[in-house]
């Protein structure tokens, strides 16, 4: 997961001489021209401690240009994936523009740094910097030309350490209340048509590394060799983690007295609210002809033949609920405006995406009173074995087996 970072301010501000000063590259074209940024840019980079980061070049917000209002549309998307918003602004120049942004970020509670640009061409006074002080603590002062990068990427995460939530970056607290050091855990990867060649997917390879670093053994297996690896080790798994698409039949094979999740379940946990999606997912129980389903892909790639969100899910659902439904999918970065139309969302784990990103998704369902859930833990209903795959969640165990949706506007009582 990295911290995600978004740079806003008025057109010409200089955002993108910032993002290449950061990267230390050409990744935003520079421009005199007003309206040069037309979309936003992204650029990952690893910031030591910290880890890696992904900066957002976004468009100008007082772009009057023709394209103007897509390009605002799109920046103000941005805040809902921003763990930092970096606000720029120049000396002197302080107006509703910019309070527009530290309102947006205050509203969704996101730390906002003040970046005042060009300041060897018009150094700030001490009253303007005060007043600046009344809308954030975190102030920085930036000069493409005589700054020395070092020395602000040093301030910058200085700033970073102080104002995100600690642990943020290597929370990992589902693998860590599980696995302790010496631990054996069984990792189980099917490798299908959607597996990338030569790759093993985000989620497997994050659970993989975090398992690493508990100081713990993995045992990597395809399902079709789990019951060898049952067998080829001296003491039971501390815990079985499997693909969603073959729970099934690791569940039949897995002993009463060993633990199986998904990797998906486990991002439901770290990076969304895991009580909630179980909520969610009994609106599978309540489905009626007509009912529209929406599954959502945070990612946007190419369909294999037995794809799960396209192909694999909707057959499930079908089956499970003997209803005739319409079924949507999108993927990538939309999310649709009006979601109240759906009776349920099923979400992808969202291994692309941050847990502000996720929550932010989570709670515009819940707002709009519409079930969410996610990949892991609806298939696992689906097949019938969601109990044993909650029971390392008693929470949402819990909250799955006491909750029962009456209607869709359940959120809203």
């Amino acid at each position: 997961m990295t911290i995600q970072i978004g740079i806003f301010g008025r057109t010409n501000v200089g955002k993108s001489s910032l993002m290449n000063f950061i990267t230390n590259q050409n990744t935003s074209i520079v421009s005199e021209t007003v309206g040069t940024t037309t979309d936003v840019v992204h650029k990952q980079m690893e910031l030591n401690p910290l880890g890696p980061i992904t900066l957002f070049d976004t468009a100008g917000i007082d772009d009057t240009s023709v394209l103007g209002s897509k390009r605002i549309e799109k920046t103000q998307k941005t805040f809902d994936s921003c763990d930092i918003v970096i606000l720029m602004c120049d000396s002197g120049k302080f107006g509703s523009f910019e309070e527009s942004i530290v309102k947006e970020a205050d509203k969704r509670k996101t730390p906002c740094v003040i970046v005042v640009s060009k300041t060897d061409l018009n150094p700030p006074d001490k009253i303007f910097l005060e007043q600046l002080k009344k809308y954030t603590k975190y102030v920085m002062l930036f000069s493409n030309v005589s700054g020395n990068r070092d020395d602000f990427l040093n301030a910058l995460k200085k700033i970073l350490i102080e104002a995100l939530p600690d642990k943020y970056i290597e929370n990992y607290r589902v693998l860590r209340n599980i696995v302790k050091k010496g631990d054996t855990v069984v990792l189980v990867m099917p490798i299908d048509l959607g597996a990338p060649r030569g790759k093993i997917i985000m989620p497997q390879a994050q659970t993989l590394r975090h398992i690493l670093d508990l100081n713990a053994a993995s045992y990597t297996v395809q399902d079709t060799e789990y019951e060898i690896a049952l067998q080829n080790l001296k003491t039971l798994p501390i815990i079985v983690v499997t693909d969603s698409q073959a729970v099934e039949r690791i569940a039949a094979k897995t002993p009463d007295n060993v633990k199986l999740t998904t990797f998906s379940i486990i991002y439901a946990a770290d990076k969304s609210d895991i009580v909630e999606m179980a909520k969610g997912a009994t609106a599978l129980n309540n489905l009626q002809d007509g009912d529209k389903v929406l599954i959502s892909e945070a990612c946007a790639h190419h369909a294999s033949a037995d794809d799960i969100g396209r192909v694999k899910l909707p057959k499930w659902i079908r089956k499970y609920s003997k209803k005739d439904l319409e079924v949507e999918y999108i993927s990538g970065q939309d999310y649709p405006e009006n979601i109240a139309v759906y009776k349920i969302i099923i979400h992808c784990g969202g291994c692309t995406l941050n847990r502000k990103s996720m929550l932010s998704r989570l709670n515009k369902a819940v707002e709009a009173g519409v079930p969410i859930t996610n990949y892991g833990i609806a298939i696992s209903v689906l097949h019938g074995v969601i109990e044993k795959v909650l029971e390392v969640f008693p929470e949402a165990l819990s909250a799955y087996k006491k909750y029962e949706f009456k209607c869709s506007g359940y959120y809203k009582n």
